[in-house]
């Protein structure tokens, strides 16, 4: 099972569950359709079986418009402890709601539940054919996936009026939080594309897979010694994939990388913003993280950047990542050879830099003469499982370091 149920014991004696405790069963339901019907299966389950469940929402829209959505979502909101604001301005035919927390999705970050690929979108999934029965149309909504998120809707074929400029504080793209996360976007019922200036996809796949399509190979360049040595030289081709401190420091890689998997817990954010805004646009790399459920919130927007697009739908759709709660996850190098193997197709993919903390010059980093053993969140025989599967994935497409290949034969 996914998640453990918790139960509550009531003034009659009965266990009854929370609201909160099925939203791991739907994590995991959502991602096993995606699994064995595909994305048309998860579409479907949104639009009927949910929206079935939701019918109290269709019934006050058809009686009294966006006042009745107004009185049930939020006597909804006070039943399952909802962080939230609904403004309603009839006069300008507009109902917006504004969540500061969202209990559903905070109930997966707080237990570091991560199953299915993009729970958040399920929201839009269900409220999207519901509100079109009844006349209703989402004008706007984003979600960072972080628990935060606005939407507008209104009556269709009617004059509106946006109130994000009129519910002052209320609004949560105010909020320091938002900075957090990456946002999904629709306008009058349509999702937006995830990089709107540059690619037309939706999906943060088809975003990865676009960016690196023109590439005949990939190298793959951890923070490990082995990521400056002779071998790595010679072998340092294709479309490089570098993570946030070698971006920032350039002491690994001084060139211009193809992508960079920013860290869970990146010291270099002001660093890498420096340098990726003074970067020619045509010349930046496509930033990308991991955004686990567990792992500290990066608030990449403070400092101006772009939010980086997320790896984890990849991974967990070609089989190469399953998220365990509350325990190891792969470094970061190992992330970014995970994505290496999601991406490559038939091309070949270069490995080195990734030492699993064994070099022996006893550096950790290349910069780094201190060797501090493996962070608390992390663990060589996850690390290794992960490469293991990755190179598995890549069958014989993968040129790895003869230092790391040395490593994997011996036992951990």
């Amino acid at each position: 099972m996914p998640t453990a149920l918790r139960a509550h014991v009531c003034e009659r004696r009965c266990l009854v569950l929370g609201c909160q405790d099925f939203c791991g069963y739907y994590d995991w339901t959502f991602s096993f359709l995606r699994e064995h019907a595909g994305q048309d299966a998860v579409e479907k389950y949104w639009a009927k079986a949910v929206v079935d469940a939701q019918q109290h929402y269709t019934e006050a829209g058809r009686a009294a418009g966006l006042r009745g959505l107004y009185d049930t979502w939020v006597q909804t909101g006070d039943d399952e402890k909802c962080d939230w604001t609904f403004t309603l301005d009839e006069d300008r035919n507009v109902l917006r709601w504004d969540m500061r927390q969202c209990p559903s999705k905070g109930h997966l970050i707080k237990n570091d539940l991560y199953t299915d690929e993009d729970y958040c979108d399920h929201c839009m999934g269900w409220a999207l054919p519901l509100l079109g029965e009844i006349g209703v149309e989402v004008t706007a909504h984003e979600h960072n996936h972080c628990g935060q998120c606005w939407s507008e809707i209104r009556m269709k074929d009617q004059p509106f009026e946006s109130l994000a400029s009129h519910v002052g504080d209320i609004n949560i793209t105010k909020d320091a939080r938002w900075d957090n996360g990456y946002i999904d976007g629709w306008r009058s019922n349509v999702k937006l594309p995830l990089l709107q200036e540059q690619d037309e996809a939706t999906d943060s796949v088809d975003v990865i897979e676009h960016w690196f399509a023109d590439a005949n190979e990939l190298t793959v360049l951890g923070r490990g010694p082995s990521a400056v040595d002779e071998w790595t030289a010679q072998h340092l081709s294709g479309a490089v994939i570098v993570t946030d401190p070698t971006y920032a420091s350039r002491d690994v890689y001084d060139d211009e990388p193809r992508g960079v998997l920013m860290g869970d817990n990146s010291p270099a954010l002001a660093e890498v913003a420096k340098r990726f805004l003074a970067t020619p646009e045509e010349r930046r790399p496509l930033l990308m993280h991991m955004y686990l459920p567990g792992a500290p919130m990066q608030p990449f927007a403070r400092y101006g950047l772009p939010r980086p697009v997320p790896i984890l739908p990849m991974l967990v759709r070609h089989k190469l990542y399953q998220h365990q709660s509350f325990a190891a996850y792969p470094t970061t190098g190992v992330f970014a050879l995970l994505l290496a193997a999601a991406i490559s197709g038939h091309k070949r993919v270069n490995v080195a830099g990734i030492d699993l903390y064994q070099h022996p010059t006893d550096q950790v980093y290349v910069n780094d003469q201190v060797h501090h053993g493996w962070p608390a969140q992390h663990s060589e025989a996850c690390d290794r499982a992960a490469i293991q599967c990755a190179l598995t994935h890549l069958d014989q497409r993968a040129q790895v370091h003869p230092f790391l290949r040395q490593l994997l034969t011996q036992p951990a």
